[in-house]
Order: structure tokens, then C-alpha cells, then sequence
């Protein structure tokens, strides 16, 4: 009984093995007849691609090569065109000519799917074709669970934004994976004239402090002058990360508001604060600042002083006599850090100022 049993055993265990072998070598033989596919429909693409884009041709021949490619791979080709190959003004034109063909709709209603790479295909197809009417869609998937879906998701934010979508994802930036953050800001400057005054808004009226750093930090990022110019009045804000926000996205907004806001970061009980000031004001080339940044060279942190050492480079004659001053005077550490900034050549220092 025990040597039937063995056998038994041994017989299903050389079946699956046999079936395993065969499943994998189907799969292979599959897999390279699919990546055949897809190479010849990339070497395919690019003559009609190049009618369209170039000669104006319709877009019709770019989307018979797309629907012959395999299904897989076809919508991740087509979002990877649109980020890198079609420009803004060509993308509508495409869209239109997509939202008829199954191989997109059947993509577009897995977004309900609960595997995340169905969702993200969704997510993928949307970033090209999406209109008004998927604005839910879209937002469903950009709020989703896996950042790789809602990176993908991002990508279809401005062809359904609106006043209130804008303010939703606003009011998640900070709650977003920094990868995804990243991406949304990309994003979002393609939108900047709903973002703009939300974003304003939303600075002046405060909230928890990482929220309103994130802000500021967006308002910086996509150069939005009227939202930094609304952090201006939060310059005395009890968070250091807000303050700090503030003094880097200030050179985005220069004005005489700005300046003596520096000024008034230059003296912040929080070394990162000095340093980010410091360094904003020798990139907008405040000369009328030299006076508040000369006791920033004695700081007893090194960055700071290091920044405000490079900035009173940046800053013409009047920094650099500052500096002269600076090796003569009875102050160590300004000794020292003026001596060394004094020593570098004009490449260096703007290196440093880069850093």
C-alpha cells in the first residue's frame, strides 16, 4: 500500500513538473512573439507618426499602427508618446481619434478594476484621451491607493481640471508620496491659471503647517508670483518649515515686500530659515540687503555663514568690500569665511551658490 502511494505521489509530482515545464515554455514562445509585435509596430509607427507631426497628415494611419500593436503594451506606448514625442498642441487632435477604438474603451473601464495594473492601464489611456466626462474617473484614480496609479492619473489632470478638482488635490498635496508630489507639480504648472488663485487662497488662510508648506513650496515650483506673494504676510508663521518655504520661494516674487521679508528671515531664530534667506538674496542680487547680511557671517552655524558669505559675492562691489571688511574684522568666523569666499574665482562661487 505505502509503494502505491509513493508512486502516486511521484507520478503527480513528474506530471506537474512536466506541465510546468510546458506552461513556461508557451509562455516564453508567447512572450518574444509579443515583443516581436511590439518592436515591429514601433519601427512602424514612425513614418505616419512623422506625417502627422511634421506634414499635418491626420492622425487616423498613427492610430491604425497603435490598434495593431498587442494590447498590452499598446496604451503604455501611446502615454509614453505623449509625455515624451507628441507636443501639447498636437495631443487633442490625437485624442479625438482615439476615443472610438475598443482596444481604448476596454482600457478606460478597467479603472474599477482591483488590480492595480489594470487600474494603472485606465489611468494610462486617460492620460491621452480623457475629456469632461471622465473627470470622476480621474479623479477616482488619481486618489488611488497605488502611487504608481496615480502618477499615471496625474497626467490626465489637465484635460478635465476644474476649480473644484484643483482645490481637492490641493488640499492632498501634502499627503501625497513625495514621487507622486513631484510629478503633480509638473502637472500643475500646465494649469497654473486654476491653480494660481486656489493656491493663493489657500496660502493666506493657513492650515496645518506642513499643508502650507507644501503650498509655498508648489507656488515656488511652478513660479506662480501672486501665491508667493501671499506667503509674504506668514513671514512671522511658528513653524520653521514654513518660514523656510517662504525664504526660498521668495525669489520667485521679487519686490520691496519680499526684500524686507528676507531681511526679516535673515534674523530667524532657525538656522535653515537664515540659510535659505541668505541664499535667496544674493540670487535676486539685493545689494540693499548687504547691511543685514553682514552679521549673518558670524553666525555660529557653518551653512549659514557659508551662504551668506557667498551671497555677499554675488552681490557686486558692495558685497565684495563688505567681505574686505569682513577679513580685517575681529570676528573669527567671519575672518575665516570671508577669507576662504574671497579666495574662489567667479565660477566657483557660482557654483556654491547652485549647491
Amino acid at each position: 500500500m505505502g509503494i502505491l502511494v509513493a508512486a502516486t505521489v511521484a507520478v503527480v509530482q513528474l506530471l506537474f513538473l512536466v506541465l510546468l515545464l510546458a506552461f513556461l515554455v508557451v509562455r516564453r514562445v508567447y512572450d518574444r512573439r509579443q515583443a516581436a509585435a511590439f518592436e515591429a509596430g514601433k519601427g512602424a509607427l514612425s513614418a505616419p507618426l512623422r506625417a502627422w507631426l511634421v506634414a499635418g497628415a491626420h492622425p487616423e494611419p498613427v492610430v491604425a499602427v497603435l490598434r495593431g500593436m498587442p494590447r498590452g503594451t499598446a496604451v503604455g506606448y501611446l502615454a509614453l508618446l505623449a509625455r515624451q514625442t507628441i507636443p501639447d498642441s498636437n495631443r487633442e487632435e490625437l485624442a479625438r481619434a482615439l476615443r472610438g477604438e475598443h482596444w481604448v474603451r476596454h482600457a478606460v473601464r478597467q479603472a474599477g478594476s482591483r488590480f492595480w495594473w489594470r487600474r494603472l492601464e485606465a489611468a494610462r489611456a486617460l492620460s491621452v484621451t480623457a475629456d469632461a466626462a471622465h473627470r470622476a474617473i480621474v479623479q477616482r484614480l488619481f486618489f488611488d491607493t497605488h502611487p504608481a496609479v496615480q502618477v499615471a492619473a496625474a497626467g490626465a489632470l489637465p484635460r478635465v481640471a476644474d476649480a473644484v478638482l484643483v482645490g481637492l488635490v490641493l488640499d492632498r498635496l501634502d499627503s501625497l508620496p513625495k514621487v507622486v508630489r513631484h510629478y503633480v507639480t509638473g502637472v500643475l504648472r500646465r494649469a497654473r491659471e486654476l491653480v494660481a488663485p486656489a493656491l493663493a487662497e489657500r496660502i493666506a488662510r493657513g492650515g496645518h503647517f506642513a499643508t502650507v508648506a507644501a503650498w509655498v513650496e508648489l507656488a515656488e515650483a511652478i513660479a506662480e508670483p501672486a501665491a508667493v506673494a501671499a506667503s509674504i504676510a506668514r513671514v512671522g508663521d511658528p513653524s520653521p518649515a514654513v518660514r523656510r518655504a517662504i525664504a526660498k520661494a521668495l525669489r520667485r516674487a521679487p519686490s520691496p515686500a519680499a526684500e524686507a521679508a528676507l531681511v526679516t528671515l535673515l534674523a530667524d531664530r532657525d538656522p535653515t530659515v537664515r540659510a535659505a534667506a541668505a541664499r535667496t538674496v544674493g540670487e535676486l542680487g539685493l545689494r540693499s540687503a548687504v547691511p543685514a547680511l553682514v552679521p549673518v557671517l558670524g553666525d555660529g552655524v557653518w551653512i549659514v555663514r557659508v551662504r551668506a558669505a557667498v551671497s555677499l559675492a554675488q552681490l557686486g562691489e558692495r558685497g565684495k568690500a563688505a567681505l574686505r571688511e569682513a577679513r580685517a574684522g575681529g570676528d573669527r568666523f567671519a575672518r575665516d569665511m570671508a577669507a576662504m569666499v574671497t579666495g574662489l574665482t567667479e565660477g566657483a562661487i557660482l557654483e556654491m551658490g547652485d549647491a
